[in-house]
């Protein structure tokens, strides 16, 4: 089995220019996790996630005080939060985004696609043929694959 015979072709993507606030909807729409991230010709440039705008939320309303022993309370501060909101979902996508997103070709074998999930620890890889997304596959599919096959 090979990457082209079980991704998913029609792939939800936005582009480096758009906000996060839009990729933050598109997220929420669609009930998917990551976005692949593209320039202006298309080609795929990063991946954002919902987990990289939690993370940037995080850091942005965060207090932690401080005792001899190191941190001793982390809170949200909401007034933080509400200070900085407009601005940080006005930023455009590509300066939150990761940069080099994991890519397969569409006949990279379904095995070679689970390791490589394993290993660097992420959640989809992108399917690239000659620099065009075809495609994403997800642990999701690679779950679902499996337990088809099993049972």
């Amino acid at each position: 089995m090979y990457a082209r015979e079980f991704m998913t072709t029609d792939v939800i993507k936005i582009d480096a220019s758009a906000t996060i606030g839009q990729a933050v909807q598109l997220l929420r729409k669609h009930m998917i996790s990551g976005l692949p991230v593209t320039d202006a010709q298309g080609r795929v440039i990063g991946v954002i996630t919902g987990g990289d705008v939690l993370r940037a939320i995080q850091q942005r309303a965060q207090k932690i005080y401080h005792s001899l022993f190191g941190p001793t309370q982390v809170i949200i501060d909401e007034n933080v939060w509400n200070e900085d909101s407009n601005r940080l979902l006005n930023l455009p996508v590509e300066k939150m985004m990761s940069r080099s997103p994991f890519t397969v070709h569409p006949a990279t074998p379904v095995g070679e696609i689970a390791d490589l999930m394993i290993r660097q620890n992420i959640r989809r890889v992108f399917v690239l043929d000659n620099d065009k997304l075809v495609g994403i596959i997800t642990r999701n599919d690679i779950v679902r694959w499996l337990v088809s096959h099993v049972s």
